[in-house]
């Protein structure tokens, strides 16, 4: 395997676009980077911003609100010590104060599914149930969340971790007409107070030879 991300795909014929960014090889030597615009980023309720402030300083989520913020993310390609096959999405938005967001991507093949590693030492650990929707859309839903404690995850309730960290629904559209443009949206939501933090946004996959 030398993306993560190849048994979602399968043999499906996904868009020029899907292909760039969630199948980039660890053998390919060039930089894969979206480059675009956050239309909007927000969270609410107000009452709600120390915690934001919070988990921004921990890098786990972004702390600011705006609309067209400049954003790239690069998806950088390698393998860990065990030979599994990794992606690191660096994303850097640029609030007043640029903000750095890196997390690591990995398969497991025991759950057969997709693991985003956050956080400080990629302590958390967020499964997601991921799917592609030919001809041009890929989401990501929250299935489980667990703490890297001392080398082993310890996997939270099912009916706990929704109130503490609150489900994630991310989707991505490949154009039908401009084959390296995107469009994203994610919305974090939680079982009593609803949505809580969004954003929308408009990139192109480029792909910049080493």
């Amino acid at each position: 395997m030398s993306s993560p991300l190849e048994p979602i795909f399968g043999r499906a014929q996904a868009p020029a676009a899907f292909k760039a960014q969630f199948l980039h090889s660890v053998d390919d030597p060039s930089r894969i980077v979206l480059e675009g615009t956050l239309h909007h980023v927000w969270h609410r309720p107000r009452w709600l911003r120390p915690l934001f402030q919070v988990l921004g300083r921990l890098h786990i989520l972004v702390p600011d609100t705006g609309t067209e913020i400049p954003t790239t993310l690069e998806v950088v390609a390698k393998r860990l010590p065990d030979g599994r096959a990794i992606h690191v999405w660096w994303r850097t938005m640029h609030f007043p104060k640029v903000r750095h967001f890196p997390t690591t991507i990995v398969h497991d093949a025991r759950r057969d599914r997709l693991i985003d590693l956050v956080g400080p030492g990629n302590a958390i650990n967020m499964v997601w149930r991921a799917k592609f929707s030919p001809p041009n859309t890929f989401t990501l839903d929250t299935d489980a969340c667990g703490i890297d404690l001392l080398g082993r995850v310890r996997w939270l309730p099912p009916w706990f971790w929704p109130w503490v960290l609150g489900t994630v629904r991310f989707v991505q559209r490949a154009d039908n007409l401009d084959i390296k443009r995107v469009e994203i949206e994610l919305v974090i939501s939680h079982p009593l107070l609803g949505d809580v933090f969004g954003y929308d946004g408009t990139f192109w996959v480029r792909r910049y030879e080493s």
